[in-house]
C-alpha cells in the first residue's frame, strides 16, 4: 500500500506541466523579438536604442532568475 502511494506521488510530480518555464520562455522570446525589431527598424538615436536594449536585457535576466527559483 505504501509503495502504491509513492508511485502515485511520483506520477503526479512527473506529469506536472512546467507552466512557469513555458511563460518565461515565451516572455524571453518576445523580449528578444522586440529588441531585434527596435534595432533593425528604429530611427531613434543609437544611445536611446542602447538604453532600451539594456532595460530589456535586464528584464530578461530577471525572468531567467525567477525561473531558476526552486518550487515551493
Amino acid at each position: 500500500m505504501e509503495k502504491r502511494e509513492e508511485i502515485n506521488q511520483e506520477e503526479a510530480r512527473v506529469s506536472h506541466w512546467p507552466w512557469k518555464d513555458l511563460v518565461g520562455f515565451i516572455l524571453c522570446i518576445a523580449l528578444t523579438a522586440f529588441s531585434l525589431t527596435a534595432v533593425l527598424y528604429s530611427s531613434y538615436q543609437p544611445t536611446y536604442v542602447f538604453m532600451i536594449l539594456t532595460g530589456l536585457a535586464f528584464t530578461q535576466a530577471m525572468i531567467q532568475l525567477v525561473k531558476l527559483q526552486p518550487g515551493q
